[in-house]
C-alpha cells in the first residue's frame, strides 16, 4: 500500500500500481503524467490546486507541476485552469529572461488537468550588471509577466571598483572578474573572484561576485553561501538581501526569500524592486491578494515600472478580475505603446471575455509590431476562428507554423478550422502533426478519432479514442463515440460495453443512454433496451424544465 502525498488532507492507502489517489485524484509519487513529468513530492496546496516537485524526464531537470484537484473542482474551472495555462504558455514563450520562472507546458492526464514550471536556463541570455540602486535590468520590460507566474531574475549586487591609485592585488582580481562575468565568460570570472579572496577574504565584492557567479553557474548552494558571507560583512547593504533572495529563490526556500525581502524593505523602505520581488514571489505561493498590495506599494514608489504593471495585471487576471486588470495592463502600455507582447496580451484577455472582435484589432496591431512572434499569429488566428472567419483563421496559422512549425496547438486549432471547411483529409493531416510535437493532447486525440469515424475509417478512429482513453479514462464523449465506431463495424459487444461506460461516468448523458439502447435492442435484450429509452427519455424531460 502507498500512502496519497497530501497526507495532511487525504492520507489515503492505494494500492502500488495505482497512478492517482483513489479518493481524493491527485498523482501519486512517481507517477509520470504524460509519459514524462516524475512526481516526487508534494510542495505545497490551496483548495482547488496542488502544486508538485517533479523531474521533467525529457530534459532531466526539476520542473515545478500545479496540479487541479480533480474532485473539488468543476468542469468549469477545469476550462478555465487550461484556458489560464495556454495564455500563461503564451507569455511564457515571449521571455528571454534568463533566471525566469516560465510555463513550458500543460496539458491533462487522466482526470487531472495540469501546468509545468520551469527556469530559464541562465547561458540563454546575457545577464546585465546591476547598479548601486538596482537597475530596471533586474527585470525586463518587454518581456511579459505570468499569469500566476512570476518574472524573476536572479541578479547579483553591485561591484564597487577600487580607484585605480589604490588597487591592490586583490583589487585587480576583482575588477578582472567584474570585466569576465559581463562577458559572460563565467568560469573565468569565478577563478578571478576566488583569486581576489585569497588575498583578501573580507572583500564583500569579491563574496557578492563569487555569488552572482554561481547562481549562473546553477551552483546554488554555494552561490548562497557567497552572499551569506557577503552579508555577515555587510548586513545592512539592501541589495546584498535581494541578491541573497534569488539564490533562495531558485533554491525554492520561499519563506528564507521572504525573511529576505523583508530585511531589505525594512532597511529601505523605498526600495522598489524589493517590493516587486515580494509580489512576484507570493504570486508563485497563490497568496495573489497579499501579491496586490505588494505591487501597489512597488507603484507607488515607481509608476513607471511597466513589468510591475503587468505582473498586476496577470494575478488580476488569475483572479478572474478582467476589467481590472486591463486597466493595468493598459497603464503599461501608456508607457511603452510599442510593446507587442502588452498588445498581445490585452488582445487574449479580450478575448477570454468573448470580445473577439476587440482582440482582433489588438492582435493585428501586436503582428505589425512584432511580425516574426509565431505565437502573435497563433492568437489572431484565434480571434478568427471564435469569429467563424476560418478560411482567414486558416491563413495566418500557416503563417504562424511557418514561423514556429512546432506549436502544437496551432496544428490542433488548425485542424479544427480544416473541419469548419469540410476539408477534412488535411484537417486530419493536422491534427496528426499536433500529435508528433505533443502526444499527450487528449483532445486532438479524440477530434482525430471522431473524423475518422465520420470518414468511415472505424478501425483508425478506435485506436485513435484508445489513445484519448488511456489520457484521460472519463472522457465521456471518446467512450460515446468508441461504442459508435465499434457499432458501425457490427461489434455490439464491444460497442455496449464502451456505451456502458459512458453512463457509468456520466449518467445524465442522454445520447449515451440512447445509444445504448440501441446495441441492447441489436443484441436482442428488448426489456433492457426499453428501459434504456425510458430513463433517456426521462433525463431530457428533466433537462428540459432546467
Amino acid at each position: 500500500m502507498v500512502m496519497c502525498l497530501d497526507i495532511d488532507g487525504c492520507s489515503h492507502e492505494n494500492q502500488q500500481n495505482e497512478r492517482f489517489c483513489t479518493q481524493c485524484g491527485i498523482p501519486m509519487m512517481g507517477t509520470f503524467l504524460q509519459s514524462r513529468y516524475q512526481i516526487r513530492t508534494l510542495n505545497s496546496k490551496d483548495r482547488t490546486t496542488v502544486i508538485f516537485n517533479a523531474i521533467d524526464r525529457q530534459t532531466g531537470k526539476e520542473v515545478t507541476i500545479r496540479v487541479l484537484r480533480p474532485r473539488r473542482t468543476t468542469h468549469e474551472e477545469r476550462e478555465d485552469f487550461l484556458q489560464d495555462a495556454e495564455l500563461a504558455l503564451s507569455f511564457s514563450n515571449t521571455m528571454h529572461e534568463a533566471g525566469s520562472i516560465c510555463v513550458t507546458d500543460y496539458g491533462e492526464d487522466g482526470t487531472v488537468a495540469f501546468l509545468v514550471k520551469a527556469v530559464m536556463d541562465a547561458q540563454s541570455t546575457e545577464r546585465a550588471r546591476l547598479s548601486v540602486h538596482m537597475d530596471e535590468n533586474i527585470y525586463t520590460p518587454n518581456s511579459p509577466a505570468l499569469t500566476g507566474v512570476p518574472l524573476w531574475s536572479a541578479a547579483p549586487e553591485p561591484v564597487t571598483p577600487i580607484p585605480t591609485n589604490t588597487r591592490t592585488a586583490s583589487s585587480k582580481w576583482l575588477i578582472s572578474g567584474d570585466h569576465a562575468y559581463e562577458q559572460g565568460h563565467y568560469e573565468e570570472a569565478l577563478t578571478a573572484y576566488e583569486k581576489a579572496l585569497e588575498r583578501e577574504g573580507i572583500s564583500v565584492e569579491a563574496w557578492s561576485g563569487k555569488g552572482a557567479v554561481l547562481l549562473h553557474l546553477g551552483r546554488l548552494d554555494e552561490s548562497l553561501l557567497a552572499y551569506n558571507h557577503a552579508l555577515s560583512l555587510q548586513p545592512n547593504d539592501p541589495d546584498l538581501w535581494i541578491s541573497r533572495a534569488n539564490a533562495l529563490h531558485e533554491l525554492r526556500q520561499f519563506d528564507e526569500e521572504m525573511y529576505c525581502y523583508e530585511q531589505a524593505v525594512t532597511l529601505d523602505p523605498s526600495y522598489v524592486f524589493a517590493w516587486t520581488g515580494r509580489g512576484m514571489t507570493l504570486v508563485e505561493l497563490g497568496r495573489h491578494q497579499e501579491a496586490l498590495q505588494a505591487f501597489d506599494k512597488a507603484l507607488l514608489l515607481d509608476p513607471q515600472q511597466i513589468v510591475v504593471w503587468q505582473a498586476m495585471g496577470d494575478t488580476l487576471f488569475s483572479l478572474h478580475r478582467y476589467d481590472d486588470a486591463l486597466m493595468a495592463i493598459d497603464h503599461a502600455l501608456h508607457i511603452d505603446s510599442k510593446n507587442a507582447a502588452l498588445w498581445d496580451t490585452k488582445g487574449n484577455i479580450l478575448r477570454r471575455q468573448r470580445k473577439p472582435a476587440a482582440a482582433l484589432e489588438l492582435h493585428e496591431r501586436a503582428t505589425l509590431l512584432s511580425p516574426e512572434n509565431a505565437l502573435i499569429w497563433f492568437d489572431k488566428a484565434n480571434d478568427l476562428r471564435d469569429l467563424k472567419r476560418h478560411a482567414e483563421a486558416l491563413v495566418d496559422y500557416d503563417h504562424a507554423l511557418a514561423l514556429d512549425p512546432t506549436l502544437a496547438g496551432a496544428w490542433y486549432n488548425r485542424g479544427n478550422v480544416l473541419v469548419a471547411l469540410h476539408m477534412f483529409e488535411e484537417a486530419l493531416a493536422s491534427y496528426t502533426q499536433a500529435l508528433y510535437y505533443d502526444d499527450g493532447l487528449i483532445s486532438a486525440w479524440y477530434n482525430k478519432g471522431s473524423l475518422l469515424h465520420e470518414l468511415r475509417r472505424d478501425q483508425e478512429a478506435l485506436a485513435a479514442f484508445d489513445r484519448a482513453l488511456n489520457l484521460d479514462p472519463q472522457h465521456i464523449a471518446a467512450w460515446n463515440n468508441k461504442g459508435l465506431a465499434h457499432f458501425a463495424q457490427g461489434h455490439v459487444e464491444e460497442a455496449l460495453s464502451a456505451f456502458n461506460q459512458a453512463t457509468t461516468h456520466a449518467p445524465q448523458e442522454v445520447d449515451a443512454w440512447y445509444n445504448k439502447a440501441i446495441a441492447l435492442e441489436k443484441l436482442g435484450r428488448q426489456e433492457d433496451a426499453a428501459a434504456c429509452q425510458q430513463w433517456a427519455r426521462s433525463l431530457e424531460a428533466k433537462q428540459a424544465t432546467t
